[in-house]
């Protein structure tokens, strides 16, 4: 993953790491596991940018049906299917 260095809490530090330094604003590439007490410590974020696979995007939520539809309706129906057995 990406991570973003954000310089801590005076904005000013960076991080040492695969022998290299990384001062705030500079993007690093490391795992979850490895970056999670740098995040913890404020010195680490994730990349802000999108990952090359987008997320989904939700379902929209079906619009309500204006048509209400009675138990009368229903009878309607199966009287149809009734006749259409006999």
């Amino acid at each position: 993953m990406k991570f973003r260095v954000t310089g801590g809490p005076d904005g000013t530090s960076g991080i040492d790491a695969g022998g290299r330094r990384y001062e705030p604003g500079d993007i690093i590439e490391m795992t979850q596991a490895k970056a999670a007490w740098l995040i913890e410590k404020g010195l680490l974020e994730q990349d802000g940018k999108r990952s090359a696979t987008p997320e989904p995007e939700p379902e929209p939520e079906p619009e309500p049906d204006d048509e209400e539809v009675t138990y009368d309706d229903l009878d309607d129906d199966f009287d149809d299917f009734d006749e259409e057995i006999d």
